[in-house]
């Protein structure tokens, strides 16, 4: 066990004899970076506040899905922070609980539940023109969950992998370019730097010539280096590297990594902030706070 999730675990599990309640942090794993970092906000938000946080992985704990884990859980807290993964689907009436809920990312069945979440959209967008804007035209793009033709995606779909997609496709459409769909590096959720590392080497042997290569993650961006390196691309020099959620090797990797801040003290204070209320009031309209979030330049841009 690591450092950080060794910290996930005992703060988790402190016992707070002033607290002024429990709040459930219902997560799908904590062994991702992004996930254990998330947890680990949630925690000290919480504190902050004076509660205590149980932290439970549902996918690890238990094999099960968001949706079969509310359905079927049992003890007592007094509001749950859910986070939910793309696919994740959650039937209405498993919202019902004897406490409220409030996601942490996009929820399925809009409208039943607060929402507090990055804009991804405009996140996406915003990055892929800095790196049009500093000199990349031929793209690569490495992290869609699924294939797809690099013009257009589902609306119907909403995820935070594919509002990401859709935002790079807006600033490339912005700028005139077109994604080539060899270019297009497919890892369905494996968003890890063995899948980015593997899809770059993929993108690579199809022969197109690139320059620039947008990640849906820091994990994925962080394979994608390795693999450049291997192939003796330069970075930035010959092609620009770019990520997201600012994972703690981000800045420590050689050249290190330009990325899209996750914005995580914002999502949780926002969120514990929220879920105080609820508890406290449960009365009103369920309510959507959403915020870009900072790019934060490094080595792998120009």
């Amino acid at each position: 066990m690591d450092r950080q999730m060794s910290m996930v675990v005992s703060e988790a599990f402190d016992p707070l004899s002033d607290c002024e309640g429990v709040i459930e942090l219902a997560i799908p794993t904590v062994t991702r970076p992004y996930r254990a970092r998330l947890a680990s906000a949630v925690i000290s938000s919480a504190r902050a506040s004076g509660y205590r946080v149980n932290v439970v992985a549902y996918q690890d704990d238990y094999g099960l899905s968001a949706n079969d884990y509310l359905e079927t859980r049992r003890g007592a807290c007094d509001g749950m922070l859910l986070y939910l993964v793309g696919g994740d689907e959650v039937n209405p009436g498993a919202f019902r609980q004897p406490f409220p809920i409030v996601c942490l990312g996009l929820c399925p069945t809009s409208g039943i539940v607060d929402q507090v979440l990055a804009d991804n959209v405009s996140d996406a967008r915003n990055i892929t023109d800095l790196v049009i804007r500093k000199g990349s035209r031929r793209l690569v793009l490495i992290g869609a969950q699924n294939e797809f033709d690099g013009r257009t995606v589902d609306e119907s779909v909403r995820s935070r992998g594919w509002d990401r997609v859709r935002g790079v496709l807006e600033a490339c459409r912005e700028h005139g370019i077109a994604l080539d769909p060899r270019l297009i590096g497919t890892t369905g959720y494996e968003w890890t730097i063995g899948a980015g590392y593997s899809a770059m080497m993929q993108v690579a042997a199809s022969g197109v010539e690139f320059d620039g290569v947008i990640c849906m993650d820091d994990p994925l961006a962080i394979g994608a280096v390795f693999a450049l390196k291997e192939l003796g691309r330069s970075i930035p020099d010959d092609v620009q590297v770019v990520g997201f959620d600012n994972i703690y090797d981000a800045a420590h990797m050689v050249p290190s990594l330009t990325t899209v801040d996750a914005n995580l003290e914002w999502i949780t204070s926002t969120a514990v902030d929220l879920l105080a209320r609820r508890m406290h009031d449960p009365a009103g309209e369920p309510l959507c706070f959403q915020r870009e979030s900072p790019i934060l330049l490094r080595q792998s841009t120009r």
